[in-house]
């Protein structure tokens, strides 16, 4: 009769272990999937500011070389977006300077966990001088 009795108190241990277990492992599913989803927001908010950055210098580079610098500023995801153009001087192999070239470039500026970031994308245009 005794020997039963021990069996019932191992038997409730083992259930509380294996209840300690599973909530262990659970926390820590819990705290891999938090992870998991900061760093996926984290991808998509830098994708849309290249995707940005790029549709703004597509839609600049169209535009007069007067015309190309400008500032904006994206309320909903208070980034704030620059553009400017300086000539872009360049040999031509021969001691001839290339002409007509300028350098476009679209920044995004914006503040993160880490602080004040900064992304450029720069495009070599040609315009003819008029």
């Amino acid at each position: 009769m005794r020997q039963g009795k021990n069996r019932e108190g191992y038997a409730l241990l083992d259930v509380v272990l294996a209840v300690a277990l599973f909530a262990l492992a659970a926390t820590g599913l819990i705290m891999v999937m938090q992870g998991i989803n900061e760093t996926s927001s984290n991808f998509a908010f830098d994708r849309v500011v290249q995707n940005r950055l790029l549709s703004l210098l597509t839609e600049t580079k169209r535009l007069e070389v007067s015309a190309m610098t400008s500032e904006a500023l994206d309320p909903d995801l208070n980034i704030t977006f620059r553009t400017y153009v300086e000539p872009y001087e360049i040999d031509n192999g021969e001691g001839a300077a290339l002409t007509d070239l300028y350098l476009l470039t679209a920044e995004a500026q914006f503040v993160d966990d880490g602080g004040e970031q900064t992304e450029k994308v720069s495009q070599l245009i040609y315009r003819e001088e008029q």
